[in-house]
C-alpha cells in the first residue's frame, strides 16, 4: 500500500468515533435554522396573486362579491384569504369550478368587461 493511502487512512481513523456526533449536530443546526427563519405562523389558505389584475380590479371584484352577499373581508384591493374564501363560495353557488381564483369564468360574473379590455 502506498504511503499516501496509509497517511489518509490514519487521518480518517481519528474521525470515525465522532462521525455520528458531527452528523447529529449538523442536523440539529440545520433544523434550528429552518425553524428560526419562520417569521410568521403558516396559514392554511394562501391567497393567490395574479399579475393581470390590478388592485383596482380586485377592489371591484370585492365590491361585487359583497353586493352578491359574500364577505370578501376588507375592500382594499388586496386579494386576501378572506377574498379567496368568498370567491370559492361564489363559484360553488353559481356552479363554477371551485378554484378560489379569479379565473375567466369568475371574472365574467364579477368583473364585467374586464376580458374585453385585455383581449379586444
Amino acid at each position: 500500500m502506498p504511503r499516501d493511502e496509509v497517511r489518509f487512512q490514519r487521518k480518517e481513523s481519528w474521525m470515525r468515533p465522532y462521525r455520528g456526533a458531527i452528523l447529529w449536530w449538523l442536523v440539529v443546526g440545520l433544523l434550528t435554522g429552518c425553524v428560526a427563519s419562520q417569521t410568521q405562523p403558516p396559514t392554511t389558505v394562501q391567497p393567490a396573486t395574479d399579475t393581470i389584475l390590478t388592485p383596482g380590479d380586485i377592489q371591484v371584484a370585492q365590491e361585487n362579491l359583497r353586493a352578491f352577499g359574500f364577505d370578501p373581508g376588507p375592500v382594499k384591493g388586496v386579494y386576501t384569504s378572506e377574498t379567496q374564501a368568498a370567491v370559492r363560495a361564489y363559484q360553488a353557488r353559481y356552479g363554477m369550478e371551485v378554484t378560489g381564483l379569479l379565473d375567466r369564468a369568475t371574472r365574467r360574473g364579477l368583473l364585467p368587461g374586464f376580458d374585453q379590455r385585455l383581449f379586444p
